[in-house]
């Protein structure tokens, strides 16, 4: 791998990480989610030594957002030498637990060739398992994978009917998505006043 092919996949997988712990928020204040949420706002400082530490001891407790965003961190090489294989391990263990946000990750990580061979079968599996937890995101990402054809036999069909879930639940990618099928007639019917419809709410997202 190249100089800039690995500064691109750096710069990738350090976006993975700001979105995996962006996301489910929780109101908890169990022991365990004290340290994970301590490390969420480490990361956001890029204080990144002292954010493993911190995921790491919420790992020990159980914590599996946790051990996906130290998988992430050491297939990336964020505040610790860089290793794939154990990167791998800790993301593979989450998800294996049924952890949506650990099945994204990796289904993310075989779509992109990130820490391991790209494998877009792989892809459309994990992420099709996170899918079905109602993982917005992953939604997003199955709905262009069936539009393209990636990993999966293309189906306009099937594409639309994974952005119109997650947009009807806020995801602005799929809401832009929806809006210009309904406006081309693509994987639905056309339907002028529901792409009008669906663009005037990506415009009040866009302003929030």
């Amino acid at each position: 791998m190249n100089i800039l092919a690995k500064l691109s996949n750096l710069i990738l997988l350090k976006l993975i990480l700001l979105v995996i712990i962006s996301l489910f928020h929780t109101a908890s204040v169990n022991a365990e989610d004290s340290l994970y949420e301590r490390g969420k706002q480490l990361v956001e400082l890029k204080e990144y030594k002292k954010a493993l530490k911190a995921f790491e001891l919420a790992s020990n407790t159980g914590n599996l957002d946790a051990l996906t965003a130290l998988g992430v961190m050491h297939i990336g090489g964020i505040g610790v030498e860089q290793d794939n294989n154990k990167g791998y391990k800790y993301i593979k263990t989450a998800a294996d637990q049924s952890d949506p946000k650990a099945q994204y990750t990796l289904g993310a990580l075989y779509y992109l060739g990130a820490g391991v061979t790209k494998d877009l079968n792989k892809a459309f599996y994990w992420l099709n398992l996170a899918s079905q937890q109602g993982y917005l995101d992953a939604k997003y990402n199955l709905g262009v994978m069936y539009e393209f054809g990636e990993g999966v036999e293309q189906s306009f069909e099937m594409a639309y009917e994974n952005f119109i879930y997650a947009a009807r639940q806020g995801n602005l990618e799929s809401q832009i998505k929806v809006a210009e099928m309904y406006k081309k007639g693509i994987g639905t019917d056309q339907d002028l006043e529901k792409s009008s419809y669906w663009l005037k709410k990506i415009e009040v997202s866009k302003a929030k």
